[in-house]
C-alpha cells in the first residue's frame, strides 16, 4: 500500500509541474512574407530538426483561417483552413503531427477582434458572415457587429468594449452566441486539427473579461496575449528609464483575462533594445530587478526580440547587430522566451542561439527562475539566475570579482558569456 500511494503521489507530482521538466521555450514559426511563399506548412517541416535541438517546446503557427489578407490577419470562413495561403487543412494537421512526434506542441493564432463578412446586406454593406461549414455556426450578420462601429453596424450590437479596428468589422464580444461559436471553433482547433494553445490577437481590441470567458471556455495548454502599448519616451526619443506603468498594464490585464493568459513582454523588448546600444544601466529597476514585466510578474511573460509586425515589417526592430545580445539575456532569464523565425532559421545563429537554450534547459532555468543582478552599467550587464548560471552582455571585459571561481565558461560570443557552476 506505500508504494502504491508513492507512486501516486509521483505521477500527481509529474502531471502537475511539467514546467520543472522541461522550461517552455515558444518559436514563432513564420514572419510576415511567409505566406508568399507557397507550401509554407510543407515547408516548415524541414526546420523541425532544428527546433527540437534548440529545445523549442511550443511552436506559434499563423492564423489558420481564410483570409482577406494573405497573412491571416483579416479573417473571414474561420472553419476553412483550405484557402490559407499557409496550406491546406490536411498540410496543417500533418505538420502539427510531425511537431508532435518530436515533443513540440502548436500555438495557433487566434484573430477574433474582427472578422470580415462573405457577403453584403440589404444596404450594400459587406456585414454578413460565413463560418466555412454546410450549417449556421458562425453565419453571423450586422447584429454581432459592435454598435459603434458604424461602417458596418446595423445599430443594434453592443457598444465596444476595446479599441477600434478600422479595416473590418468589430465582433460584438457582449453576444453570448459569438462566446459560444468562437469557443466551439477553438475547440474544434484542438480536437480536430491539433493545436494546445492560443496566441490571442490585438487583445487591446475587447475588454479582458472576454479573453477570460475563452479561456475558460476552451481550457488550453498555453495560451498568450498581445497587448501592444507604446513605452513612455523622453524628449530625446529615449525610452524613459522607468516603465512601471506599462509593466504594470500587462500584469493588470493578464488578472482582468483570469490570471492564466500570459502576454507578451512589450516592456523587456522595448528596455532591452535600448539597453543594448551603449545604456545596459537600464537592465536595473530601482527595486534592483529587471524593468519589464519579467521583474514583477514573470509567470505570466513571454519575452520576444522580435516577431512578425515588429521586425519584418519594420515597425518596431531591435537592433540587428546586438539581437544575440538579446537572445542571451531573455534566454537565461525568467519569462518564457520567444525565438523569431528569421533569427534562428535565416540569420546564422542557430549555432548560438541553440548552445544558450541548451543552456537554460539543463540548469532548469523557467519562468519563475530568480535575478540577481551583479552589474547594471553602460557596458556591462551581469546577472546570476537560479544561483546556477551566470551571464553577462556588454563589451566590458574586466569584471573584477563579480565571477565566483567556481563557474566556468559554457558559451560566450562578441560581447556576451553565459557561465555554469563546475
Amino acid at each position: 500500500m506505500d508504494i502504491l500511494t508513492t507512486l501516486c503521489f509521483l505521477c500527481l507530482s509529474i502531471s502537475l509541474f511539467p514546467s520543472f521538466t522541461t522550461p517552455t521555450i515558444l518559436f514563432q514559426g513564420f514572419n510576415w512574407a511567409s505566406s508568399d511563399k507557397p507550401g509554407w506548412y510543407n515547408s516548415l517541416k524541414n526546420t523541425i530538426p532544428d527546433l527540437a535541438n534548440a529545445g523549442i517546446t511550443h511552436v506559434w503557427l499563423p492564423p489558420a483561417s481564410q483570409s482577406v489578407a494573405p497573412q491571416g490577419y483579416m479573417p473571414g470562413r474561420l472553419y476553412d483552413l483550405n484557402a490559407s495561403k499557409y496550406g491546406s487543412q490536411e498540410e496543417l494537421k500533418s505538420l502539427i503531427a510531425a511537431l508532435r512526434e518530436r515533443g513540440i506542441k502548436s500555438i495557433a493564432d487566434i484573430v477574433i477582434n474582427h472578422r470580415t463578412a462573405e457577403s453584403k446586406d440589404s444596404r450594400g454593406i459587406y456585414c454578413i458572415f460565413e463560418g466555412g461549414t454546410s450549417d449556421s455556426r458562425l453565419d453571423w450578420g450586422p447584429s454581432f457587429i459592435c454598435k459603434d462601429d458604424a461602417t458596418y453596424s446595423d445599430g443594434t450590437g453592443n457598444p465596444d468594449t476595446g479599441d477600434d479596428f478600422g479595416g473590418a468589422p468589430d465582433i460584438d464580444h457582449v453576444n453570448p452566441r459569438v462566446q459560444q461559436e468562437l469557443s466551439d471553433w477553438m475547440n474544434w482547433l484542438k480536437t480536430d486539427i491539433g493545436f494546445v494553445g492560443w496566441r490571442f490577437d490585438m487583445v487591446k481590441g475587447y475588454a479582458p473579461r472576454f479573453t477570460k470567458i475563452y479561456m475558460e471556455k476552451t481550457s488550453p495548454e498555453f495560451a498568450v496575449g498581445e497587448k501592444w502599448d507604446s513605452l513612455s519616451y523622453a524628449q530625446d526619443g529615449k525610452p524613459e528609464a522607468n516603465q512601471d506603468a506599462h509593466r504594470g498594464a500587462l500584469v493588470s490585464w493578464v488578472g482582468a483575462a483570469g490570471g492564466s493568459v500570459n502576454a507578451f513582454d512589450f516592456t523587456t523588448k522595448g528596455v532591452l533594445q535600448a539597453a543594448v546600444q551603449g545604456e545596459l544601466w537600464r537592465l536595473k529597476d530601482s527595486n534592483g530587478k529587471p524593468p519589464g514585466m519579467i521583474g514583477i510578474k514573470p509567470e505570466n511573460a513571454v519575452t520576444f526580440i522580435d516577431n512578425h509586425d515588429t521586425w519584418s515589417q519594420k515597425l518596431w526592430p531591435f537592433p540587428s547587430e546586438k539581437v544575440m545580445l538579446g537572445y542571451v539575456y531573455i534566454l537565461t532569464h525568467p519569462g518564457t522566451p520567444t525565438i523569431f523565425y528569421d533569427h534562428l532559421i535565416e540569420w546564422g545563429l542557430k549555432e548560438q542561439i541553440s548552445k544558450v537554450s541548451a543552456i537554460r534547459s539543463r540548469n532548469g532555468i523557467n519562468s519563475r527562475s530568480s535575478v540577481k543582478i551583479l552589474a547594471a552599467e553602460a557596458d556591462l550587464y551581469m546577472a546570476a539566475i537560479d544561483d546556477k548560471i551566470i551571464m553577462k552582455i556588454g563589451p566590458k571585459m574586466d569584471l573584477g570579482n563579480l565571477l565566483p571561481s567556481n563557474y566556468q565558461v559554457a558559451t560566450s560570443g562578441q560581447d556576451f558569456a553565459v557561465w555554469e557552476k563546475k
